[in-house]
């Protein structure tokens, strides 16, 4: 008998155990995870190469940089700078008040100053050949602008931890001032 009752109850606590695993499975998710969802809706769409975001960050940057005139393909120009991006977030920490979050971001992206220094040592190679001295104004820009791309082609991804302040705002969490900061740094670093 005590044999049968021992068992029974190991069978009721498991029973127990997985319905108290179940029930938080099903709960409604934190605020860490609203946090999460907040980044990745910001991210994603770079990291997936959404074409939708790729034309319009294609049209912004052709637009503020004329690249036409260099004979750059913005869409083209756009997905080389961002491939490779990738991010991870690392940790999501909320406050005692619940109402301010710290999440630790992982960024991958290419460094445009990395970018910009390969664009000089292949402009310098240029200039050392000589070829540059019976191109028209117009051949030249089409040069620069081939390099311009061929350096954001040959450029790495380099990781940059970045933290990101986030406040819940009627419900909804929302990046505080100095998150585009930090993506800047990642971008430029």
């Amino acid at each position: 008998m005590k044999k049968k009752n021992l068992f029974a109850m190991l069978l009721a606590a498991a029973a127990l155990a997985c319905g108290l695993m179940l029930a938080a499975c099903s709960s409604e998710p934190g605020p860490e995870e609203d946090v999460k969802a907040e980044i990745a809706s910001q991210f994603d769409a770079i990291k997936n190469l959404d074409q939708e975001s790729i034309d319009q960050l294609a049209a912004d940057v052709s637009a503020a940089n004329d690249l036409e005139a260099y004979g750059i393909d913005g869409v083209a120009y756009v997905t080389s700078m961002l491939s490779g991006f990738d991010y991870e977030i690392k940790d999501v920490v909320i406050d005692e008040s619940g109402e301010n979050a710290t999440a630790t971001v992982a960024l991958t992206c290419k460094s445009f100053s990395d970018a910009g220094a390969r664009a000089t040592e292949l402009s310098e190679e240029l200039a050392a050949s000589g070829a540059m001295v019976d191109m028209t104004m117009d051949e030249m820009n089409k040069k620069i602008g081939s390099i311009m791309v061929q350096a954001m082609d040959e450029t790495a991804t380099k990781t940059t931890d970045c933290t990101f302040e986030y406040g819940l705002v009627e419900g909804t969490w929302t990046a505080k001032d100095g998150t585009d900061q930090q993506v800047y740094a990642a971008f430029f670093g």
